[in-house]
């Protein structure tokens, strides 16, 4: 008798783990960021709250950091809490984007803002590697003028370009000019959106 309840125990302990197991196995990880976007799911979800919308912001490489100050101008305007990483005075500005983007990943902000990307061929791996942390950790990243976006267009969910007229390379560019703050709501929720929006 007491043989079958400690059987019955395990049994029960066992289907318990693969329950958890397959439930795990159903998480959507990383769905929700770049072109991995899946409109046939249709998963009823509540929208992040304002107040609860937190940006991480990697500073313009090897650039005036004029566009940056506009960016996080326009994130307080519109009362978004925005944390700003410099990569102005380092000793590799690469690096140093790309330990923000994966600082900003742990710290599991809502969305990161990446200002003028620029990969090349001998930082493409480190890009993919910090890009890649972000995407696993669930958070969208947005390039905001990239001058060379990574070619895995999975490890990123928008281009955003500030002014009316994007670049000629940028494909599936929307016909709307969007808020930046407006444009980052429709990423971080995973609303359907263009792959390349115009920034006002």
């Amino acid at each position: 008798m007491a043989r079958n309840r400690v059987a019955a125990a395990c049994m029960a302990a066992i289907c318990a783990m693969a329950m958890g197991v397959a439930l795990a196995g159903c998480t959507p990880k990383g769905v929700a960021v770049g072109a991995s976007h899946d409109d046939t799911q249709n998963v009823a979800h509540d929208s992040i709250d304002r107040q609860d919308v937190t940006v991480g912001v990697v500073g313009a490489l090897g650039n005036p950091p004029v566009s940056d100050a506009m960016v996080m101008s326009d994130l307080d305007e519109a009362g978004l809490h925005a944390f700003f990483a410099s990569t102005t005075d380092t000793a590799d500005a690469t690096q140093a984007a790309q330990q923000a983007v994966r600082d900003w990943a742990s710290q599991r902000v809502s969305v990161i803002v990446i200002n003028a990307l620029d990969v090349t061929d001998a930082t493409s791996q480190s890009w993919v590697d910090a890009l890649g942390s972000a995407r696993d950790a669930g958070v969208p990243v947005a390039l905001l003028d990239p001058e060379n976006p990574p070619q895995d267009t999975t490890l990123y969910a928008a281009v955003l370009r500030m002014g009316t007229d994007p670049a000629d390379s940028d494909r599936n560019v929307g016909p709307s000019t969007y808020k930046l703050d407006a444009a980052l709501s429709l990423i971080i929720n995973d609303n359907p959106h263009p792959v390349t929006m115009r920034i006002s």
